[in-house]
């Protein structure tokens, strides 16, 4: 195997790997193709991809050798991260400007995976308080509030817990659903508050904004498969986010008399 054939797979599955880890931290189908074709053109190659909702199909032509390279990979779920795509957009303008080759390119993408997410504590605190805060918002009083936190905090926990364990989306937003919506209803019923604020509050940070704003982005821009199939997935989320509600309001009784 010749140096061209090494380097257009190397540049191949590089290719792939940036489509995908845009993709599943949250970049709309355009973004992804305009930063991928960009640092492909910029080291010597041309890019066509296709899309779906699970998956991506890369193609790649060596401009100098019309030598081409075809690979099929797999989007896994992970979750957003909006400093992971805006440095792969800066890398991509440094791939033209600066005249970097692959190989310095994936060095520098390897840094940018390994940026994290915020800790875990943070996020259940300042995702707590944002739920908690809703509830204030559509009139709930201060106990509402702590509740209201203490039931989104519980949430999040379940849902990161069985994401790591790699179980289905959609059941992990269903168990997720019922667990803030049951602790509030446990709550209900100690303290006998009505707490219908809370119950509203409680289950909003499961909400796929991302998907569904990415759904109608795409299908603005002309990618109405994507955009269709992210809108399908962002609905059927929300359907499991109200199965995992009522089935705690209808095991608790509320509502129900």
């Amino acid at each position: 195997m010749n140096n061209s054939s090494i380097e257009i797979k190397f540049v191949g599955e590089f290719l792939s790997e940036v489509a995908i880890t845009l993709m599943m931290n949250g970049a709309n189908t355009s973004r992804t193709l305009k930063n991928t074709q960009r640092i492909a053109q910029g080291l010597g190659y041309e890019a066509d991809f296709f899309f779906s909702l699970s998956g991506v199909v890369l193609s790649v032509r060596n401009k100098e050798t019309n030598e081409m390279h075809t690979i099929v990979r797999a989007i896994p779920h992970i979750g957003v991260n909006f400093e992971i795509i805006s440095e792969i957009s800066i890398l991509s303008w440094r791939v033209v400007n600066e005249k970097l080759d692959a190989y310095q390119v994936n060095e520098h993408f390897n840094r940018i995976k390994k940026i994290r997410h915020y800790s875990k504590p943070s996020i259940w605190l300042f995702v707590g308080l944002a739920g908690a805060s809703l509830s204030r918002i559509l009139g709930g009083s201060w106990p509402e509030f702590l509740i209201t936190f203490l039931a989104t905090v519980l949430g999040l926990i379940i849902r990161q817990f069985f994401t790591e364990k790699k179980f289905n989306i959609f059941i992990v937003f269903a168990l997720a659903s019922f667990t803030a919506v049951s602790t509030v209803n446990i709550f209900r019923i100690l303290t006998g508050l009505d707490l219908n604020s809370a119950f509203a509050a409680s289950v909003l940070f499961l909400i796929p904004g991302v998907p569904l704003i990415n759904s109608f982005i795409d299908i603005l821009e002309g990618y109405v498969a994507q955009g269709i199939a992210r809108g399908v997935h962002g609905s059927v989320l929300i359907f499991v986010i109200a199965m995992g509600l009522f089935l705690s309001l209808f095991l608790f009784g509320y509502g129900f008399h």
